[in-house]
């Protein structure tokens, strides 16, 4: 539901797979991580047009499929590629850009092909589209295709591709002969352990390896200007879908599409006014807010569940007043310079004006307020009151933090769904699973598309 401009530097090493050996040309897909790649580096003998995702009877669509490079899903699915091929192998290509790539992000799991709105953002907010199911691959070639066109056309070149995720991150390069050079290639032996697109247990650790983000400084968002169809008060009907899940899901599917033309011009403005060759500091929000959520994620957990504290008023009160004594001066009580006080410790006092500021300052004010209220209530003998406040706030913030899974055992992942694996249960409860244990846990992206 948000969408953000970002860069992925001149020399970082990204990965492409396919049966074969030839350099890419024009548009085309890229990993972050070999492994995500490395789904697609297999042998033409394990790319059959039986039993693969087959993309159907129409023929003017496959031939229309054919003409165009084909990305990581669509190599997978349509069997043998152009070019030289040796039967036996594939091929692992190294590219890295020679300049700075421009990159429009969409946030969320924005390559999954599923029907529970994953792909919302690109078809309907930014291209205005509907697929058709006789689409080939979920229409993943129409849609690259589409936002290459805006990028060319509409953006006036300032996008290199777009950047998403559905396991592993990724990019669709609008022109690969433009921006990358291909720095190696591996010639790649069948994996004994291969399972088709949904990879092996090799990829399934090396994409929960990235929960905490891409890594390395290999890609950076500029959080000073993004767009967010959650900042838009007049959006009517973004939770009214059938997405079942523990948690309301947002999607733009019963969205008046009157109501998304203006987030579709911010978007557009936000990419025309951006120059690339400013060297501006920019702040980056998303540490800002992980300090939010590493100083109030543990005592609000502790708060929420503690059924024993929970039970005892005092230990309560000792708790909050504890937590929020650096802000309290209780020669001379003032609520409005103790919240004042709590948002400060964090915020910066010149934040600006932007998206980014007014969300995480909205968030750690309502943090700080409800648990000075919180406090208020308890030392007024109110301790119901008070956990209410609390409870609330919890059910609101709903952080991440509060499912991971911990340290797990060796050879053990934090599994969560991540498509096209994972369970209902998985998103309600994620707990640390062995390959063994993981195998064939399917259900909660609905029906793939």
């Amino acid at each position: 539901m948000s969408v953000f401009l970002a860069t992925v530097p001149a020399g970082t090493q990204l990965y492409h797979g396919t049966p074969s050996a030839e350099p890419v040309r024009g548009l085309e897909w890229l990993a972050f991580e070999p492994e995500h790649a490395l789904i697609f580096a297999q042998p033409l003998s394990l790319h059959p047009a039986e039993g693969g995702g087959e993309p159907g009877e129409d023929t003017e669509d496959v031939s229309e499929a054919d003409a165009t490079p084909l990305g990581h899903e669509e190599q997978q699915r349509l069997g043998p590629a152009t070019g030289p091929a040796n039967a036996n192998v594939g091929y692992l290509h190294t590219y890295t850009p020679r300049h700075d790539i421009h990159l429009l992000y969409i946030d969320g799991l924005s390559a999954g092909k599923t029907n529970n709105g994953t792909l919302d953002s690109q078809d309907l907010l930014i291209l205005n589209f509907t697929t058709d199911p006789r689409d080939p691959f979920a229409g993943e070639i129409k849609r690259a295709r589409g936002m290459c066109e805006l990028a060319s056309t509409l953006w006036e070149g300032k996008i290199d591709g777009i950047m998403r995720m559905e396991g592993g991150f990724e990019i669709i390069l609008c022109d690969f002969e433009k921006h990358v050079d291909r720095t190696d290639l591996v010639a790649i032996k069948a994996s004994n352990h291969y399972t088709g697109m949904f990879g092996d247990w090799t990829y399934m650790r090396a994409i929960t390896a990235r929960y905490g983000g891409i890594g390395g400084g290999r890609a950076t968002l500029d959080y000073e200007s993004f767009v967010s169809v959650f900042a838009n008060p007049r959006i009517e009907g973004l939770f009214e879908n059938d997405v079942q899940s523990d948690y309301a899901m947002p999607r733009l599917q019963n969205v008046n599409r009157t109501d998304l033309a203006p987030i579709r011009d911010e978007i557009t403005n936000m990419i025309l006014r951006k120059d690339w060759d400013a060297h501006m500091s920019l702040k980056n929000w998303q540490a800002i807010a992980d300090l939010v959520v590493a100083r109030y994620s543990e005592p609000l957990h502790r708060l929420h569940t503690d059924t024993r504290a929970r039970l005892d008023s005092d230990a309560i009160e000792d708790y909050l007043a504890d937590l929020l004594r650096p802000f309290i001066d209780y020669t001379a009580r003032n609520s409005t310079l103790e919240t004042r006080r709590c948002v400060g410790q964090i915020i910066p006092a010149q934040g600006g004006a932007g998206l980014a500021y007014l969300t995480v300052h909205a968030i750690t004010y309502h943090i700080c307020d409800t648990l000075l209220a919180a406090l208020s209530s308890i030392s007024s003998n109110r301790p119901e009151e008070s956990l209410e406040m609390v409870d609330t706030l919890v059910k609101y913030l709903q952080w991440t933090t509060w499912k991971d899974c911990g340290g797990c055992p060796e050879g053990e992942i934090c599994y969560i769904p991540i498509w096209p694996m994972g369970t209902h249960e998985d998103h309600a409860h994620p707990r640390c699973r062995s390959e063994a244990d993981a195998r064939e846990r399917r259900g909660y992206w609905g029906f793939l598309l």
